[in-house]
């Protein structure tokens, strides 16, 4: 009897051990399961890109069991940028976001964003880094996000019609005169009822949808700048400001190549012949037309500028732990194989030296033509001031520059008005 109790305590004694194991075991695996990071991530992309970009964070998924991104498209630039400042005020930022190339600063001010200085020597690790691409993220001589893609502005013409009225069209115009004297050829009543059909040349010219991003650039070429100096002030109602102004007036209402009504993608159908762009846009648009379609540098005035577009990835405050999860992903996102990868999928300039140098790009510089007049013209590409009030002063500036258009008056008293109020904004 005593044996048999002895037996039975043995064989709980043992369920209970192996329980007690089983336990410790569950505990272990949950523990691991419970040690990935989750951080969240915004962007703004859309169409193609945006099936590119999420299938890079996908793979960054796979490739990092420690670290999870929740990836969250939250709508179009204008929407994500308001979400972003919302969240901010609120003190729940996502850990990542995209930004537009004038952003950061805002971000920055209201000290919701960790700088790169914090996970690396910036010096060292950002000598791979193109010039251009370090001063769309660079405030006050700090690297505060991660250049992720850039673009620049440049024109699109179509050939066919360049044929129709005689012009080479090999030879795009490379200057404002040559640009006025083209587009009055490609200015047509192609059916005779005494109506504009087709016009020469077109550019966004409503301040809501981004008419002062093109604006800029037309001013820097004339030797205008936005703000004085030490960006104490803004200076956007000097001589050279009246000039890019008068110019565009003169291009819809003297000149009548430009329409303030343009047809919906007026260039896609051919009924624009040179419409200016974005270097992102080409293979879109290479796509939508049935023509022989053009690529060509900005026409130049009294200097040789285009404007620079693109995005940055930005780290937000959270935790120690969620912020280098954070820095793994944005240093991957814009390592030298995924900077070549993107910049090969998306026609977007190489931000790395390394990448600009590859083989791998040279040989796709080759088969894209259209991919070099981008490179060739990058040489003269200036990003717009890193300063906190440079939203509200281009909301301004871009306000007056349509006013001004618009109602086709010289444009001295409304910029004048215009930088009165844009200084406002200056602190």
């Amino acid at each position: 009897m005593t044996k048999d109790k002895t037996e039975r305590g043995y064989i709980v004694r043992k369920k209970v051990l192996l329980l007690t194991l089983m336990f410790v075991l569950v505990f272990a695996i949950g523990s691991v399961a419970t040690a990935q990071v989750t951080i969240d991530y915004w962007h703004y992309l859309s169409g193609d890109n945006s099936q590119i970009h999420e299938a890079k964070v996908a793979e960054f998924n796979r490739l990092h069991p420690d670290i999870h991104v929740e990836v969250l498209y939250t709508g179009n630039q204008f929407a994500t940028r308001d979400k972003l400042m919302v969240a901010v005020a609120g003190g729940q930022p996502p850990h990542v976001a995209l930004m537009d190339q004038f952003w950061p600063p805002m971000m920055v001010a209201t000290g919701a964003m960790v700088p790169l200085k914090d996970f690396v020597d910036t010096d060292e690790y950002f000598e791979d880094f193109t010039s251009i691409s370090l001063d769309t993220v660079t405030i006050d001589g700090e690297q505060w996000t991660m250049p992720f893609s850039m673009s620049n502005q440049i024109l699109f013409y179509n050939k066919d019609m360049f044929r129709e009225v005689g012009l080479d069209p090999e030879k795009p115009p490379a200057t404002w005169d040559e640009l006025v004297e083209y587009g009055k050829l490609l200015t047509r009543d192609v059916d005779g009822d005494g109506q504009i059909d087709e016009w020469g040349v077109n550019f966004t010219t409503r301040a809501n949808i981004g008419a002062v991003y093109g604006f800029i650039t037309f001013l820097w070429q004339a030797g205008g700048e936005i703000y004085n100096e030490d960006f104490t002030a803004t200076a956007f109602n000097d001589e050279a400001a009246v000039e890019a102004v008068n110019f565009w007036i003169d291009l819809a209402h003297n000149h009548k190549i430009l329409t303030l009504s343009p047809p919906q993608e007026g260039f896609e159908v051919g009924r624009i012949a040179m419409q200016y762009s974005s270097t992102s846009g080409i293979a879109r648009t290479a796509e939508k037309v049935d023509f022989d379609f053009g690529v060509a540098p900005l026409p130049a005035h009294k200097e040789m500028v285009t404007g620079v577009g693109g995005s940055s990835m930005g780290i937000f405050r959270t935790t120690p732990e969620k912020e280098a999860a954070a820095w793994t992903f944005v240093e991957w996102m814009a390592n030298e194989e995924n900077n070549l990868e993107w910049s090969m999928a998306t026609g977007y300039t190489p931000l790395r030296k390394s990448v600009l140098a590859s083989d791998e790009y040279n040989q796709y510089l080759e088969e894209n033509p259209f991919i070099q007049t981008v490179i060739k013209q990058a040489q003269y590409a200036r990003a717009r001031p890193n300063v906190v009030s440079y939203a509200d002063v281009s909301r301004v500036l871009g306000i007056a520059v349509e006013e001004a258009l618009f109602a086709n008056v010289h444009p001295q008293q409304t910029l004048d008005n215009a930088v009165v109020e844009a200084n406002g904004f200056i602190f």
